[in-house]
């Protein structure tokens, strides 16, 4: 009975570490997959819309420029918010015009109001590649504020990023993990198996 009783414990013992074993591999390979390499790199376009928002203050006025990743040689659109600074209103009956300063020289697009108030809207020509300075200039109540944004640029969109290889890759190592994980309960196991067949042999040679 005390043989018995050892080899049940043996058995339980052997099962639990090869357990141990394969959930420690697997939360290995899930914590590589999910580690940050510093390769990220900060997102311009929204996920939820494809689209590029720029906001600047222009005296007691906030102005929001929302347009899709501009490509060259072709045609987009463009909206402009403006609203009150302090109190967040809406800003109607204002001239909008967007300017693109590159080295062609400066083309400038107005806008149009919306229809929503505060919301102007602006069809922009095609632009060629290049790098070009974004400003606009508002026109309210008689006083012309201009607002700069800076320099963006007019340039193929990037091929779409390859994350299918990555959650093969994932899903590969996963699968590996899992494999040797049974390997070594299989052996595990078929150890526990032999060693209680060769203590009943013996229990039995004993008695005889």
């Amino acid at each position: 009975m005390k043989s018995h009783s050892n080899v049940k414990t043996s058995l339980f013992a052997s099962l639990v570490a090869a357990v141990v074993i394969l959930s420690m591999s697997i939360v290995t390979v899930c914590a590589h997959g999910d580690e940050d390499h510093g390769e990220k790199k900060p997102a311009v376009v929204s996920t939820s819309a494809n689209m590029v928002g720029r906001v600047m203050r222009a005296g007691d006025l906030e102005v929001m420029i929302k347009h899709p990743p501009i490509e060259p040689d072709k045609e987009s659109s463009a909206r402009v918010l403006i609203t009150r600074f302090e109190t967040n209103e809406p800003v109607e009956g204002a001239n909008v015009s967007i300017m693109f300063m590159g080295a062609g020289g400066p083309v400038e697009v107005s806008a149009a109001t919306g229809n929503t108030p505060g919301l102007y809207e602006a069809k922009l020509p095609p632009l060629p590649e290049g790098e070009y300075k974004l400003s606009a200039r508002v026109e309210t109540n008689g006083v012309t504020q201009g607002v700069e944004y800076g320099a963006i640029k007019v340039a193929p969109l990037p091929p779409p990023a390859v994350d299918d290889e990555s959650s093969w890759a994932r899903t590969l190592l996963l699968a590996l993990s899992a494999l040797v994980g049974l390997g070594v309960v299989g052996v595990v196991l078929y150890r526990a198996v032999q060693f209680a067949r060769r203590d009943h042999a013996k229990g039995e040679a004993a008695t005889a």
